[in-house]
């Protein structure tokens, strides 16, 4: 019996709404991959008997940052409209920067369990951890990205700390590189 996931829930319309968008969505598209990571660890660390109610947490707040994300242009546009543009801008900011910080979150409870996995999800822990990671990157190079675009004094005042703060947060994660396989 082959089971498949992917065409048994609504995961190919959202897909097609990503690649088939006037405008990318990168931000959505990183807290999503970061929900579903989180996910994954959730069950890992369900499987090996630990506790997952944080985790689960986590995957919620990624999956709504990511629905933030998709709607932090539109409200940048009204904002505009209404002469309050720089507001926007700040949307723009913290909702990829508070992606990463949820994504590291993840990450660091995920590592902390490390010793508790058991052996037959011991390999899923570590992908999941290596796709937090990516998140938090992600969503840093979106503040970066954002950042760059948009030069404003006062965004820059406000956000560039948030950039070396969660520099910082992602370098100390320690996603594996290799799975020992000889």
């Amino acid at each position: 019996v082959i089971v498949t996931i992917s065409t048994q829930t609504a995961l190919r319309p959202l897909l097609d709404e990503i690649r088939h968008r006037t405008h990318a969505t990168a931000g959505f598209t990183t807290g999503l991959a970061g929900a579903a990571a989180a996910a994954l660890g959730q069950a890992c660390v369900g499987i090996s008997g630990g506790a997952t109610d944080r985790l689960g947490e986590l995957v919620i707040a990624l999956e709504n940052v990511a629905d933030d994300d998709a709607n932090a242009l539109s409200l940048l546009l009204a904002l505009r409209e209404q002469g309050k543009e720089e507001e926007g801008w700040e949307a723009l900011e913290a909702v990829p920067a508070a992606m990463a910080d949820l994504a590291c979150e993840a990450a660091e409870l995920l590592q902390g369990f490390r010793p508790q996995v058991v052996d037959q999800v011991r390999d899923d822990l570590e992908f999941a951890v290596v796709l937090l990671t990516a998140a938090a990157r992600s969503a840093l190079l979106i503040v970066e990205s954002n950042l760059r675009h948009w030069r404003a004094p006062a965004l820059h005042a406000r956000f560039g700390p948030e950039v070396e703060r969660l520099s910082r947060r992602i370098a100390a994660l320690t996603p594996v590189e290799h799975i020992g396989w000889k």
